[in-house]
């Protein structure tokens, strides 16, 4: 009964602990299921989200299932890896990569760390163009420069560092940094954009030597250093002959030497191998100043020839002209002769203002000495008419044989005669010292002569039989000689009054 009893008790307890047992694998099957359905649902959403590029999201939903028990760890970590790309967060998705690689040794966690290191080369590289593009577009070409070195340490063999650092020392002038780096970039890349950059720099190059060379012949003009400033610029158009602005300085300062020709000689040779308006006005400035400079030439000569002739009209007509008085004798002396500049020291023309000219002997310092004649033109408000002395000078002053020929318009009782009066003789300083004789005239006329005698200027009286000098108290003068007309004495003496001086007229 007792045994019955015992193994009754034994079915009851192996019966309950089979059912406790069932019951816990039920519940544990439940929780599994519960857990495989929460981490499935975890991880499709985190698929979801990072298919949908809501990539934040993505990272929280595959961080939450990572830590569940039993998860993939190689399809999470990939997933996450490739949420934090989506953010650019490279040094993470590397973390996550790496971890995932030392715990399984995946060959697809090997090639997305591979993937994603050149992926984050290349958005650094981008990030680094970026900024350095944005400094440049600033002009901040130094800020610019240093990015653009960091973008090289990134891709060093890209050819868009290497000319955009190039074009920032263009920028800042500074050419040979420029030439360097065309020249580095080249030697890693052979691209096409840096051989463009590099002649660009060239060009560059030779325009600062062309520059260079400009500046020092002008510095040499500046210094009235004429032959090397033009020799400079010769030098410069011998670098750049496309460029205009050598031979447009250069013809200036032919123009500025008068060297009119030169200059349009010049132009004329550069307009075959440029153009420009400079040039042109240049040219044009030229050759108005060479037939300005030709027509004066010419003028000039007339008057030399005119006044070595005694032609007074044509001397007259000459310096009443405006060529004559404008242009010719506003800016005097004007030195002129017909032989060459160098003959001047022995003889040419020098006119002094626009009335007062002389042709004849010169010493070295432009003084007269020797024959010459100087002309005047008088007028003023009490004489109109003309002077001229001719005759032999000694440093400036009328010493020697002379002639004087004096011209004046006079108006009398409502009639104008042309009065001029011839004197000829010796002269000593600019006085009459000697043997003197004057001749008048009236409209061409010869009306009479007088031979006389000088002392000083004062013409010596003329004396009657008892040795006196024959006088007129009355008019306060003196007789110097007998009035002759066509060789026969007219029967009139030529009185002067007593304080008569006569030489040389004085000249303004």
């Amino acid at each position: 009964m007792l045994k019955r009893v015992l193994r009754t008790k034994e079915r009851w307890l192996i019966a309950a602990l089979a059912v406790l047992i069932i019951l816990a694998i039920v519940i544990y099957a439940i929780n599994y299921i519960n857990y495989r359905h929460t981490y499935e649902e975890q991880a499709v959403m985190a698929e979801n989200h990072l298919e949908a590029g809501n990539y934040e999201q993505a990272i929280e939903s595959y961080i939450k299932a990572l830590s569940m028990k039993n998860s993939d760890l190689e399809l999470l970590s990939l997933g996450l890896a490739k949420a934090y790309i989506g953010i650019n967060d490279f040094d993470k998705a590397l973390e996550v990569l790496r971890s995932c690689y030392q715990k399984t040794q995946s060959v697809k966690a090997k090639e997305k760390i591979e993937e994603a290191t050149i992926q984050k080369k290349e958005y650094e590289y981008i990030q680094t163009i970026g900024r350095a593009d944005a400094y440049f577009n600033n002009a901040e070409y130094e800020k610019a420069i240093s990015e653009y070195e960091k973008a090289k340490l990134i891709k060093s063999k890209e050819a868009a560092s290497y000319k955009k650092i190039a074009e920032a020392y263009i920028a800042l002038e500074n050419y040979a940094a420029a030439e360097e780096e065309v020249l580095r970039g080249l030697a890693l890349t052979e691209s096409d954009e840096l051989k463009v950059i590099r002649d660009k720099v060239d060009t560059y190059l030779l325009k600062a030597r062309y520059d260079q060379t400009i500046n020092a012949a002008a510095e040499y003009i500046y210094q009235e250093n004429y032959p090397d400033g033009i020799s400079k610029y010769h030098e410069a158009i011998a670098i750049m002959p496309s460029e205009e602005e050598a031979y447009v300085r250069l013809a200036q300062v032919y123009i500025s030497l008068g060297e009119y020709e030169n200059a349009v000689d010049l132009i004329n040779s550069a307009l075959k191998r440029v153009s420009g308006s400079a040039l042109n006005e240049t040219l044009s400035k030229a050759e108005a100043l060479m037939e300005e400079e030709e027509e004066r030439n010419e003028t000039l000569k007339e008057l030399y020839s005119a006044l070595h002739s005694r032609d007074t009209d044509k001397l007259l007509d000459i310096m009443g002209s405006s060529l004559f008085i404008d242009k010719l004798a506003v800016d005097t002396p004007v030195y002129y002769s017909p032989f060459g500049d160098t003959a001047l020291e022995d003889y040419g023309m020098i006119i002094y203002d626009d009335e007062n000219i002389y042709v004849g002997a010169l010493t070295d310092n432009g003084m007269k000495n020797g024959m010459g004649i100087q002309f005047q033109v008088i007028d003023n408000i009490i004489e109109q008419g003309w002077y001229y002395y001719l005759g032999e000078w000694n440093h400036d002053i009328p010493s020697g044989w002379g002639k004087t020929a004096e011209s004046m318009k006079k108006t009398a009782e409502g009639k104008t005669q042309i009065r001029l009066t011839i004197t000829e003789g010796t002269y000593e300083n600019g006085l009459e010292a000697g043997n003197m004789r004057k001749y008048f005239y009236i409209d061409d006329e010869e009306v009479g002569s007088i031979s006389y005698t000088a002392t000083a200027g004062k013409p010596d009286p003329l004396r009657d039989e008892e040795g006196q000098p024959i006088t007129n108290e009355e008019q306060r003068s003196y007789c110097i000689a007998k009035l002759f007309q066509d060789k026969k004495f007219t029967g009139e003496y030529y009185y002067v009054p007593y304080n008569t001086v006569w030489g040389i007229r004085v000249y303004k």
